[in-house]
Order: C-alpha cells, then sequence, then structure tokens
C-alpha cells in the first residue's frame, strides 16, 4: 500500500520539479541572477590579471587535488571567467571590513573614561547584562564564550 502512494508522491514530486525547471529556465532567458555592480568594477580592473593567475597556477592545482574525487575545478567552482576572477562574496567581505574598521576609527575617537556620551552608556549597559546574563545561567567560566554570546546577541 506505502508503495503505490510513494509513486504517487514521486509522480507529483517529478511534476512539481518540472514546473520549476521550467520557471528557472524563462528566469535564465530573462537574464539570469544580477552580479551587483561594485563587483563588476572591481572584475573590470582586476579580473583579467586576476583570472591569467588563476588559469596559470591556481587552476591546475584544483584539477590535480580535484582529480582525486573524479571531477575538475570548473566543475566544483564554475568556469573560469575574468567576470567572475574575483567573486561576489570576497568583495562584499571587503566592503563590510572596510565599513567596520571606519566605524571602529570613528566611534574610538568619541569615546571617553571621563565623560561618556549617551550612547556609551547604553552600550557599556548591554555588554555588562550580557556578561552578566552569560554568568548567572553558565557560571563563571562560561566568561570566556563571550565574545561568541556577544555576537550572537548583537547579530540576533
Amino acid at each position: 500500500m506505502f508503495w503505490i502512494l510513494q509513486a504517487h508522491g514521486e509522480a507529483e514530486g517529478a511534476a512539481g520539479a518540472g514546473e520549476h525547471a521550467a520557471e528557472a529556465g524563462a528566469h535564465a532567458a530573462e537574464g539570469g541572477h544580477h552580479t551587483p555592480p561594485i563587483v563588476e568594477l572591481v572584475n573590470h580592473y582586476i579580473g583579467e590579471p586576476l583570472h591569467e593567475f588563476q588559469l596559470h597556477y591556481t587552476k591546475p592545482l584544483w584539477d590535480k587535488f580535484f582529480a582525486n574525487f573524479g571531477t575538475n575545478a570548473e566543475t566544483v567552482f564554475g568556469p573560469y571567467t575574468p567576470e567572475n576572477a574575483v567573486p561576489w562574496y570576497t568583495v562584499m567581505f571587503i566592503i563590510a571590513c572596510l565599513i567596520s574598521l571606519l566605524v571602529i576609527f570613528l566611534f574610538r575617537r568619541k569615546l571617553s573614561e571621563d565623560e561618556p556620551s549617551g550612547g556609551q552608556q547604553t552600550l557599556e549597559v548591554a555588554v555588562l547584562a550580557v556578561r552578566g546574563m552569560l554568568s548567572d545561567i553558565v557560571g563563571p567560566h562560561g566568561l570566556k564564550y563571550f565574545p561568541v554570546v556577544g555576537t550572537f546577541a548583537v547579530l540576533i
């Protein structure tokens, strides 16, 4: 009895997959996924020399490594082209690091131990609250995990 239901579910799944493939094909015909303009700009200026470096040095190493698994670098990473020599996530990571450094530099000048501003006091209260909560729940040995818990607290 269950094999009949399973076969019926697989048939419906195949039909749904066909519809999804048709939608994906239509989306690709409209232009596919979009690369952010900053990534296109970076690849425009440094994509060609980096692409040549990848073809001569890194791609042969990856091909040799992936040959052990029966595949190659282009199957794993996609085609090597000057347009994708610097991936979007690398560009965005560098931008996020630069923004973080700028914010740290600006806040460092405004922080004061003698006359803390309202924002600095709020930040200190939040840090002490998370630290106190961690100490109450986990115990004093849990304070070594404070940076990780604090990061999650900020992100969430």
